[in-house]
């Protein structure tokens, strides 16, 4: 599906490239500040009403937020008949007018707070497109209540496009009510008896030269056959169709169609038939007493999705008017979102969708000139069902070369979305940070959900003491105490499980115990803050300690699991751990082994958990923390049935580090205080294998 849309930018012109004479055309008329010139060609079809040309472009604010300012002229002063299609979104004006074969340039007014409104003018060319927002909550099956509607109707969107066929909204993401009105001009192939026909979603209705033929109104789908159809007959002149369709549950499917003399098969009304309408072209700004004049109309290049997210790359096409890069011209661009470019026409990637105030600098020698305008940024609603989607990893390397310091904050938080999305790690980290430790007035769960972020990331990069120091400056300035509490638990984590500075853990863990035990909704912190402590007291040797640390986190039920699913849960989590870790898929691994802890941190005095989270850990390449993971359980729970498998373990670790006698003592303490254990042969036969029992004197 087509619009005058893509020709209306392609007919755009990069006026920045080569220098511009002022144009010496006389003035509308002093209350005008602003002058657009444009050009555009067209070809005299013959017919009544004249022809038209259409283009968009940007006021800066200048106009009134209705357009209603607009005048569109020739020879610098004679009017011709306009309509302003669309004013809004921002800045951004959409008009046609009255264009004469013998006449390329036009002059386009506006700037004029007192302007009365313009004359109007009937469009007698093209299929124009307009839809409104849909606000009755009823569903009324007559034309005159919808076209009644329709005058009290918010505008959504207006263009031309090439035929009436729509499988998506134009204007806007599908799932907003909408009614849309078509207005198209066309000449039949031949003459002779049509069977007009419409499918649609909601209601539609068709009405040729101002006559009801099809009426189907709503609710309904859309139908793949020709049954709501009717016959009229035709000359071979010019007619006028208006198809109307209310989409009162958002979905959007309209067809208008045909089966013309002579043809067995109803096909869409074809493109050919309507009468041309031609893009105009954007020439250059005229502004009272100023030579240079700095310009440039934004255009949608292209979008990026990554999960719930759409990313868009605007292009910035330089129009400004006597100033060129070959001239010594400079070109300082502002996006609004806290980033620059000094490039002639660049592109930018923004994150989140809205309306942004850029502007354009122009300068040479001793003039300069600022254009400033509203631009809105979405989705290119006209293409939304292509699948041609830019990778987002094209985007995540432009955003990473951003100024982080200068982003302002929605795209901020889109940035950590983004890297952590793509794993990039030192952008995640520094995106993070300048959001949640240099950022006033983010929004709390913002820095809650990102703060948590940067210190697992922080974390992960081995950089334990960052972490920390993030987590207490992000702690205070949280309100509400739960959220505060996930924060203040992560101190005693990142102590206990990087900095191995088990004092200070504890004496973390015991603040959440007591700072937040009546806090409402803080109950899993305080579950992790038991286990932590529990932890605490494992790693020292005090087993009984740890066991009422563990009690005290099982305690708190934030679910219930009956004693028969209980041990079936057990058995599930302790296969994952063993098979994500055969396949090295660490993060699965790890995760399901975190899983069981939680659920079940009595279990982390037991053994089983112990073993594969060490086995995990050492196939990893974290020796150390696999060795410490088994010592750990072997000192608070000597009489483990895992004990024996646990030495064996350590022992290995010990082998591995060049630490022989180590291990052969380990190994002798599995063989004399373990005689019973089923893997006694294996460990004999490997404290044999290492040179025997370790004399002692």
């Amino acid at each position: 599906m087509g619009s005058l849309k893509t020709l209306c930018l392609a007919a755009v012109v990069g006026a920045a490239t080569a220098p511009v004479v002022a144009d010496q055309a006389p003035w509308l008329d002093p209350a005008w500040t602003v002058r657009r010139v444009v050009g555009a060609v067209v070809e005299d079809t013959g017919q009544a009403g004249g022809e038209v040309a259409v283009c968009a472009f940007y006021t800066g604010g200048m106009a009134k937020p209705d357009a209603s300012d607009v005048r569109v002229a020739i020879n610098g002063r004679r009017l011709v008949g306009h309509r302003v299609l669309q004013a809004g979104p921002a800045d951004l004006v959409r008009v046609a007018f009255e264009a004469l074969p013998n006449i390329t340039r036009y002059y386009i007014y506006y700037g004029n707070p007192g302007a009365p409104p313009p004359t109007p003018w009937e469009i007698q060319r093209g299929v124009l497109l307009e839809a409104r927002q849909w606000v009755l909550a009823d569903r009324p099956a007559a034309l005159p209540v919808i076209e009644a509607a329709w005058q009290k109707a918010r505008p959504v969107g207006a263009d031309f496009v090439s035929h009436i066929s729509f499988g998506h909204h134009p204007f806007a993401a599908d799932g907003t009510p909408t009614v849309f009105h078509y207005t198209g001009w066309f000449i039949p192939p031949r003459p002779g008896t049509y069977s007009i026909a419409t499918s649609s979603d909601g209601g539609s209705w068709v009405v040729i030269d101002g006559r009801p033929v099809v009426a189907w109104p709503g609710p309904h789908g859309p139908v793949r056959d020709a049954r709501h159809a009717q016959d009229v007959v035709l000359t071979q002149a010019l007619h006028r169709i208006d198809y109307w369709n209310v989409s009162h549950s958002g979905r959007t499917m309209m067809v208008a169609a045909w089966k013309a003399p002579g043809d067995n098969q109803y096909r869409a009304i074809p493109p050919a038939v309507f009468l041309p309408v031609a893009g105009a072209k954007l020439v250059e700004v005229d502004l009272k007493g100023e030579t240079l004049v700095a310009d440039f109309f934004a255009e949608h290049a292209d979008e990026a999705w990554w999960p719930s997210r759409y990313a868009v790359r605007m292009t910035f096409r330089n129009l400004s008017k006597v100033v060129t890069v070959g001239r010594s011209g400079r070109f300082d661009w502002d996006f609004g979102d806290g980033q620059t470019s000094a490039e002639l026409e660049p592109t930018h990637v923004y994150l989140a969708p809205g309306d942004y105030t850029v502007s354009l600098k122009a300068s040479r020698a001793t003039l300069s000139n600022t254009f400033r305008t509203n631009v809105r940024v979405e989705r290119d609603w006209f293409n939304q069902a292509s699948r041609d989607v830019t990778p987002i990893a094209r985007y995540a390397e432009a955003v990473a070369r951003y100024d982080l310091a200068k982003l302002d904050v929605r795209n901020l938080v889109l940035a950590v979305d983004l890297f952590n999305h793509q794993k990039m790690q030192q952008p995640l980290i520094a995106a993070a940070a300048e959001l949640t430790l240099k950022r006033d007035g983010v929004l709390e769960k913002d820095l809650v959900d990102n703060g948590l972020l940067l210190g697992r990331t922080l974390r992960a990069a081995g950089r334990a003491d960052e972490a920390l120091r993030a987590y207490r400056s992000i702690e205070p300035r949280i309100k509400a105490g739960r959220r505060r509490a996930e924060i203040a638990v992560q101190i005693g984590e990142t102590l206990r499980t990087d900095l191995l500075r088990y004092d200070e853990a504890e004496k973390e863990y015991q603040r959440v115990l007591k700072t937040y035990t009546t806090t409402a909704g803080a109950e899993a912190e305080l579950r992790r803050a038991h286990i932590g402590l529990g932890d605490v007291w494992r790693h020292r040797g005090d087993g009984e300690k740890a066991r009422e640390a563990y009690a005290a986190a099982a305690a708190i039920r934030l679910t219930f699991q009956p004693p028969n699913v209980v041990a079936v849960r057990v058995g599930t989590l302790a296969r994952y751990v063993e098979e994500y870790t055969r396949e090295r898929q660490w993060e699965w691994a790890f995760q399901f082994s975190d899983d069981w802890a939680w659920e079940f941190p009595l279990d982390k005095l037991k053994g089983h958990w112990s073993l594969l989270r060490a086995k995990a850990l050492l196939a990893r390449g974290d020796r150390p923390a696999a060795l410490r993971e088994a010592m750990d359980l072997l000192g608070a729970s000597p009489d483990s049935t895992y004990a024996v498998r646990l030495l064996m373990f350590a022992a290995e670790c010990h082998v591995a580090d060049g630490q022989t006698d180590k291990a052969r003592l380990l190994l002798q303490t599995a063989v004399e205080d373990y005689p019973e254990d089923g893997d006694q042969d294996a460990a004999r036969a490997r404290l044999q294998a290492l040179g025997g029992p370790v004399k002692t004197k």
